[in-house]
């Protein structure tokens, strides 16, 4: 079965185009993220988390990359609302450091390498971001939603 533009009726070529194949991390990482310090509280996490509609932050020290928290690991740590008092709750979450529970040294890749190469260990790690570093610095992360994204872009160009 031919695909057609449906705009011209031309026939479209099968495959990724060539243009697709050569796109970067670069040029779909979320650049300059939002980040936290190790010693920030989960309290502060959740509230960033929630504003921002996000599910993992980077965390730093100087712009170096010390740590990745992601969203199901905060949860995972919260005390339970349901058997702990309130006051209980919000005195864990403003006290507990996000160092307590981050991802240490996580893994991270840069902004030149082939996107498929960093989609590909995001499927296979099962992991749902990449800290995108230069000179060791944070620069940008690379998440399934950037992929996502991506992957609208490219269908519905239709060829």
């Amino acid at each position: 079965m031919e695909n057609r533009c449906p705009e011209c009726g031309t026939t479209l070529p099968r495959g990724v185009p060539a243009w697709a194949r050569q796109l970067t991390v670069a040029d779909v990482m979320t650049k300059d993220p939002l980040t936290l310090g190790p010693e920030d509280s989960l309290m502060q996490a959740v509230e960033v988390m929630r504003k921002r509609g996000i599910r993992r932050l980077p965390v730093v020290v100087a712009d170096t990359l010390v740590g990745l928290l992601a969203e199901g690991d905060l949860k995972r740590a919260q005390p339970s609302a349901l058997s702990d008092s309130e006051e209980e709750f919000v005195r864990v979450m403003d006290e507990t450091p996000i160092s307590r529970i981050m991802i240490q040294n996580p893994m991270s890749t840069t902004e030149h390498v082939p996107l498929l190469d960093a989609a590909q260990t995001l499927h296979t790690t099962k992991f749902g971001a990449l800290p995108v570093l230069r000179d060791g610095k944070l620069v940008g992360i690379l998440t399934d939603s950037d992929l996502v994204g991506i992957l609208v872009g490219l269908l519905s160009q239709g060829g």
